[in-house]
């Protein structure tokens, strides 16, 4: 009887033992990650997807997705290693390599602002009218500044010379500015859009077809990459995955948009996963002529662009390495 007694307490041990090592051999291998987003817009949507569907865990890594507003407080976050990603347009990265960050542009969901739209007042039917008029931008070297200052500049207009340039913090507080009739016209991103447009207030530019400019990137500093190389490798997989869940499944997509830009609205949502689903890059290249165009805009404030490669922004060994596996070609 003590004998059997003891070969259980024996087993339960072992099984004990056995439990602990799992669950910690578990813990070891899943790593944790701080991603954010600049915005509630489905342009970023990607790494909620691939949260919600769980494709990070699959690929190793716990990621905590974290809403920073404004792209240079992002990348100042970034840079103090406050965060391990950020998912915000490319322009301030460029800008922060250019004063000597070690911030590296990895991947991009969206070559094209595409669903990113300089809505006017009621009364302002194209970028002419700006004249002696205020936009609004979420914050000096962000994509609403960048993308207004080269809208202004294309209809003849000189930015804080002929029209103010408002720094109001975020998107939505630019739909709330174009509300209240604080700024004249500012760029916001689908489904704020469609409020706007319910409301009256017109489309004066839509780039989204014809611009090459980062919209949606993966930004990492150096010095992660070096840390971090095995980590970065399972979130690169998780937002191809994510990629493709956005452009093939359209239902849990919406949902996945519901929860994050926080709009009930079907029809809305509907409309804004139509918007960005068929831009979605299928092998997530950045496009080397959109930070072409980024160096040509901040060129005159940056004497330090002057000759540099767009290149020289861009590490693309992740993506390549999966392409090179043929891992894009099952994932298809």
């Amino acid at each position: 009887m003590r004998t059997t007694i003891f070969r259980l307490r024996i087993l339960f041990v072992s099984f004990f033992v056995f439990g602990v090592l799992v669950v910690w051999d578990a813990a070891a291998q899943t790593q944790k990650l701080r991603l954010a987003y600049v915005s509630p817009s489905g342009a970023l949507a990607v790494p909620w997807i691939a949260k919600e569907a769980g494709l990070f865990e699959k690929n190793g890594v716990e990621v905590e997705l974290v809403f920073i507003r404004g792209a240079s407080t992002m990348i100042q976050t970034l840079v103090s290693g406050d965060i391990d990603l950020a998912h915000v347009a490319a322009n301030p990265a460029v800008e922060a390599n250019l004063g000597g960050a070690d911030v590296v542009v990895l991947a991009t969901a969206l070559n094209r602002p595409v669903g990113f739209y300089m809505m006017g007042q009621p009364g302002v039917r194209n970028v002419e009218g700006l004249r002696g008029g205020r936009v609004g931008i979420t914050r000096f070297g962000s994509a609403t500044d960048l993308l207004s200052r080269i809208a202004l500049r294309q209809f003849k207009l000189q930015p804080d010379r002929d029209v103010s340039i408002i720094q109001l913090g975020g998107i939505p507080e630019i739909a709330a500015g174009l509300k209240t009739k604080v700024v004249s016209a500012g760029f916001v991103s689908s489904p704020l859009n469609l409020d706007l447009m319910e409301l009256g207030f017109n489309v004066l530019v839509d780039y989204g077809r014809d611009l090459l400019f980062p919209h949606a990137p993966l930004i990492a500093r150096r010095a992660t990459m070096k840390q971090r190389d095995a980590v970065l490798r399972g979130v690169m997989r998780a937002f191809a995955e994510g990629i493709k869940i956005y452009r093939t499944q359209r239902d849990f997509s919406i949902k996945v948009l519901e929860k994050y830009t926080r709009t009930s609205d079907y029809k809305k949502l509907a409309q804004t996963y139509d918007t960005y689903a068929p831009f979605l890059e299928r092998i997530p290249y950045v496009d080397l002529k959109g930070i072409e165009n980024i160096l040509l805009e901040i060129a005159p404030r940056h004497l330090s662009a002057k000759g540099r490669k767009p290149a020289e922004f861009v590490d693309h060994r992740y993506v390549k390495e999966l392409e090179d596996s043929g891992f894009f070609r099952t994932l298809y």
